[in-house]
């Protein structure tokens, strides 16, 4: 299934409209999708922006249009390549690279998807981006094929970069089969089929499979409010007190943001920013 039919089916479980994810998978990738319900969509671009990290395997010797197997063949030939020069290729290519976004993927150029006017056979300058690849560990090696698991940052396209891997090696390389383990914070052995949530929705237990939101981003800052701090924030105003708390707890190099949390409910109320000429701001309000 799509990345599309999956929130689709996530919907009807959950009888709502309000589903969204945190980022698309490959047609032919599998692994971890995070899906938000409800006023959790509104996390979105928060937990979009952190790192994922995928297994991926690449067909060695193979050259596609659409730089994985499912592509039409521009190039293909035998390979013996020993797992040294593997090591050794994929070492130069760790840290940030400027590469070019595959043409059969879904960003736009002019408003139209890329993957469209590549389909339609339409010339279109494909846009460079600084992509981050860090973490390659476990590699397995077969006659034709290397296997292994790396991270990246948001808007990194493995399969240019498994592009740019066979160049390294001399004799090409196309993605072969990929899956996405981890997209922080959450990793894959926290997941659950779209049938495991049904069931538990069934039972009357989707509760402990469900996040709450005031433990999404764990790498954000927490403080706990009541009574007057409570109220003004809820309706848009940092009081004196909460601002107090703020200054003492936040720390500008390093925090992107605190989390503000009910202490009567133990609901997330709103993410807290700091920004140059305006203090600490409200970045998002949540309502139930």
């Amino acid at each position: 299934m799509t990345s599309h039919d999956l929130v689709d089916q996530v919907r009807k479980i959950f009888q709502t409209k309000s589903v969204g994810h945190c980022g698309t998978l490959d047609p032919m990738a599998s692994g971890l999708m995070v899906l938000l319900v409800g006023e959790a969509t509104k996390l979105s671009n928060y937990i979009l922006e952190q790192d994922k990290a995928y297994r991926l395997r690449a067909q060695l010797g193979l050259i596609t249009d659409t730089l994985d197997t499912t592509g039409a063949i521009l190039k293909q030939e035998s390979v013996d390549i020993s797992l040294e020069k593997v090591h050794a290729a994929a070492t130069t290519l760790q840290g940030e690279l400027h590469l070019p976004v595959p043409k059969y993927s879904a960003v736009k150029i002019d408003g139209v998807r890329m993957h469209e006017s590549a389909r339609r056979g339409e010339a279109v300058e494909a846009p460079v981006r600084m992509m981050h690849f860090y973490g390659f560990k476990n590699f397995q090696q077969g006659p034709d094929w290397i296997e292994f698991d790396m991270g990246c940052s948001k808007g990194s396209y493995v399969r240019a970069w498994i592009h740019e891997f066979g160049s390294k090696l001399g004799c090409g390389a196309a993605m072969s089969a990929l899956v996405r383990t981890a997209s922080a914070p959450y990793s894959l052995d926290q997941a659950h089929s779209a049938e495991e949530i049904a069931a538990h929705l069934g039972q009357g237990k989707v509760d402990q499979i469900l996040i709450p939101m005031n433990e999404a981003l764990p790498h954000y800052r927490q403080i706990r409010v009541s009574g007057l701090d409570e109220t003004l924030f809820s309706n848009g105003q940092i009081s004196h007190s909460l601002k107090s708390q703020l200054i003492s707890i936040f720390k500008p190099s390093s925090d992107d943001g605190v989390k503000i949390v009910s202490r009567t409910s133990g609901k997330l109320m709103g993410l807290v920013g700091l920004e140059a000429g305006k203090g600490f701001v409200l970045r998002r309000v949540f309502k139930y």
